[in-house]
């Protein structure tokens, strides 16, 4: 008996610890699925500087690229606005990262209650 007690308090502990991601993740902020990169480029002026010499390109010019039903998505990203979008980005992968601490706490849960089910079977027959 004091077995059981010992699987239902680790239940209740991971329960906890459960409840606990949760109210992190409605703490979270505007969420964006991608990755943003820094370029410079080239313009079609032949007279202009920076088709002589690479040092010369125009920008830098900020873009976030994302993928949406298998398509690959670019949008550009004011300066002014970069912070908060690498802000949108930075969300997404720390509610990924919660999210998959939510599952493994879940996995843990099903494995002991498996356990204690098992337990159970073998104690009725």
């Amino acid at each position: 008996m004091i077995k059981g007690k010992g699987m239902e308090n680790k239940i209740e502990k991971l329960k906890e610890e459960f409840e606990g991601i949760k109210k992190e993740i409605a703490y979270t902020g505007f969420i964006k699925k991608g990755s943003i990169t820094k370029c410079y480029q080239s313009c079609r002026n032949p007279n202009c500087r920076c088709n002589k010499d690479p040092r010369f390109k125009h920008g830098p010019y900020f873009l976030l690229t994302t993928k949406e039903k298998a398509k690959t998505r670019t949008f550009s990203v004011p300066e002014g606005m970069l912070r908060e979008v690498k802000s949108y980005v930075k969300n997404y992968k720390i509610l990924k990262s919660k999210i998959m601490l939510l599952e493994e706490v879940s996995e843990k849960i099903i494995k002991i209650k498996i356990k204690k089910y098992r337990k159970e079977l073998g104690n009725s027959k």
